[in-house]
């Protein structure tokens, strides 16, 4: 018979081998890549999380429903552990924002709860439904990154004193529902927008924030990733509460898998710091080509998947 010590070592043994053999370095990797443009970006990674999810899921025999479900669940607890980990390092730097991040990320959060309980309240929101939803928001931020125009930077952004990016976060931030009800209603879009395709809100939050907010992109993209846990935090509790109708893992709880999670969740952690750190320095024309060709892949591949 075997002692305590030595069932928990079997026990850890038939982890790490059941995550190797799930694709574990292919997961960390594309983790890392979607932290790194979460920092970078400023949109929690979900553009990126959602394709890698749904293939992977695929494997799985499990309704059109329950595969958004499960969908939606593994993307906003990415999104959110993204957005956690750069709020972590503009909280290390003095630069985080709580106050007007508060302002647009509660309405968000009340939204995003509504929504999510409407969904896991039936079956009404199928795989297609959501794929066109999926869809139309890339499709909405291809054309705002491109078209779109955000409040002009120096040429020494970033490095003098006249940068804009440092004039915004220096300001003294004041509560003014009068002046703020156009931030709380970006909020509550994107909260709906959170609970609706999985992605950190960032998508849509990005070009709201150039457009109705007059922010520059580096101040837009530092706001938007700080909003990112605030959005997804009651979404993510409901999933997690919630028992699935299939249970397809051992290492299951709620809708979140944790053989796919813990690879992809390494790897945001270590590399949305670092693409927040990079975003400073990457000339703004580049962000937004670097958006938009991201969502145009994506928006293609998915597609092809939809009509495949």
């Amino acid at each position: 018979m075997l002692n305590a010590s030595t069932e928990f070592t079997l026990a850890s043994i038939n982890i790490v081998t059941d995550l190797m053999t799930s694709g574990f370095l292919w997961l960390l990797l594309l983790g890392s890549f979607g932290g790194l443009l979460a920092g970078l970006l400023g949109v929690g990674g979900g553009m990126l999380f959602i394709p890698v999810i749904t293939s992977y899921l695929h494997q799985y025999d499990i309704s059109s429903a329950e595969m958004v479900k499960f969908t939606l669940a593994n993307s906003i607890a990415l999104v959110f552990m993204s957005g956690v980990s750069g709020t972590f390092r503009q909280i290390k730097m003095g630069t985080w924002q709580w106050k007007q991040s508060l302002t647009i990320g509660i309405p968000g959060a009340i939204s995003n709860y509504f929504m999510t309980q409407a969904i896991q309240d039936g079956d009404w929101y199928q795989k297609e439904v959501f794929q066109g939803v999926f869809l139309g928001f890339l499709g909405l931020s291809i054309l705002n990154m491109i078209f779109g125009k955000s409040k002009s930077s120096s040429p020494t952004e970033g490095k003098g004193k006249n940068n804009p990016d440092i004039d915004e976060q220096s300001t003294p931030y004041q509560f003014s529902l009068i002046q703020d009800w156009p931030s709380m209603l970006v909020g509550i879009f994107a909260g709906t927008i959170v609970a609706l395709s999985g992605l950190g809100g960032g998508i849509i939050m990005v070009p709201l924030f150039l457009i109705v907010l007059k922010k520059s992109m580096h101040s837009a993209t530092a706001l938007s990733l700080s909003i990112v846990p605030i959005l997804s935090i009651s979404a993510l509790i409901k999933y997690i509460s919630i028992t699935p109708t299939h249970q397809i893992s051992s290492y299951q709880t709620g809708y979140l898998l944790w053989i796919m999670l813990i690879p992809m969740l390494l790897g945001v952690i270590f590399f949305s710091s670092l693409g927040q750190k990079m975003a400073t320095k990457v000339p703004v024309v580049w962000l937004r080509i670097i958006f938009a060709l991201l969502s145009a892949f994506i928006l293609v591949k998915t597609l092809l998947e939809l009509y495949s």
